[in-house]
C-alpha cells in the first residue's frame, strides 16, 4: 500500500514551526483563463502567488513578531511521504491570528509559486 500524506513540517528560515495538523498549501503557478467570442479561442496564462496557511502552537517561547516580521525568507513545506515544496523569498501576508481555544496563532504566508523540490 502507497503512503499518503499525513504529518507536515513547515520551516521558515531553517527553524521549524511548531506546527499543527491543518497546513495547507496552495502551490501557486499557473492559471489559464478561456478567451472566447463566438467560439473558443485559446487560453492567457497568468501566475498566481502560492499560499502557505499554518496553525503554530503558542508556547512562552512564541514571539508573534519572529513570524509577522518575516519577508524574504525561504519557506518549506516539508511532507512525511518525502515531497517538499520551497517559497522562495516569501513573506507573512497578514498579522497572525492568535486563538485561546486552541493556544495556536494561524500564519498565512505568500510568496512566489513554490517549486517541489525532487
Amino acid at each position: 500500500m502507497a503512503k499518503i500524506l499525513g504529518l507536515v513540517d513547515v520551516i521558515v528560515d531553517g527553524v521549524t514551526l511548531l506546527s499543527g495538523d491543518d497546513a495547507t498549501l496552495d502551490p501557486g503557478g499557473v492559471n489559464r483563463q478561456v478567451v472566447k467570442g463566438s467560439k473558443v479561442h485559446g487560453y492567457q496564462e497568468q501566475v498566481m502567488e502560492s499560499k502557505l496557511e499554518v496553525s503554530v502552537a503558542i508556547d512562552a517561547g512564541f514571539a508573534v513578531d519572529s513570524l509577522r516580521n518575516v519577508t524574504g525568507a525561504t519557506i518549506n513545506f516539508k511532507a512525511d511521504t518525502g515531497q517538499t515544496w520551497s517559497i522562495q523569498n516569501g513573506w507573512c501576508s497578514e498579522p497572525p491570528k492568535i486563538s485561546q481555544k486552541d493556544g495556536k496563532a494561524k500564519v498565512v504566508f505568500t510568496g512566489p509559486p513554490a517549486e517541489e523540490i525532487l
